[in-house]
């Protein structure tokens, strides 16, 4: 009978599995990759066997729209970016998918009306992690997303709680207008 830990570490784990042949090895991600939609997403995406943003775009686009079943999942939404991040890791596509974050928040909020003070907070949050990761980039990358963030700033005139004054005024800070 299997020990009846409360809390097995990777460390434990890692001992196992390096006692394993690759056979079985391989017989254990392919478990692992049949078990879930997810699984199956991060090994697509870390091997670039799929257009690795797309399906994270996807679950970030389904998570925020309006759907009488469900509720907008502002949580489900970044969890997808922070997949995307652990499975490629790729800077750039990174910053797509919160672009995209910023985006899909927006075009709801202009299409439906003022959602809540969470939901921008949440937006606001994303909006600036992006300007902070596209200050640390090059400048090819600065010129393909900061049109993007421009234009969801452009667009959030006259949306309530704050949202349109906090992003211009961040959008301001980490790139201020040239005089």
């Amino acid at each position: 009978m299997a020990k009846q830990n409360k809390s097995v570490k990777w460390s434990d784990v890692k001992k196992v599995l390096s006692n394993r042949d690759r056979k079985e090895l391989l017989a254990l991600i392919k478990d692992l990759y049949s078990l879930n939609k997810q699984n199956k997403t991060f090994v697509q995406a870390r091997y670039s066997l799929i257009d690795q943003v797309r399906p994270y775009k996807a679950i970030i686009k389904d998570c925020i729209s309006i759907d009488l079943d469900r509720p907008i999942d502002l949580a489900g939404a970044k969890k997808a970016i922070s997949q995307y991040r652990k499975a490629v890791g790729d800077h750039e596509g990174v910053l797509e998918l919160m672009v995209f974050y910023v985006e899909c928040g927006n075009d709801l909020t202009c299409e439906y009306g003022d959602i809540n003070e969470q939901f921008y907070y949440s937006l606001e949050s994303v909006f600036e992690k992006a300007l902070k990761t596209l200050t640390q980039s090059d400048d090819d990358t600065v010129e393909k997303f900061l049109p993007r963030l421009d234009a969801v700033v452009e667009k959030a005139q006259g949306i309530g709680w704050g949202y349109y004054d906090t992003i211009l005024s961040l959008l301001c800070d980490y790139f201020p207008p040239d005089e």
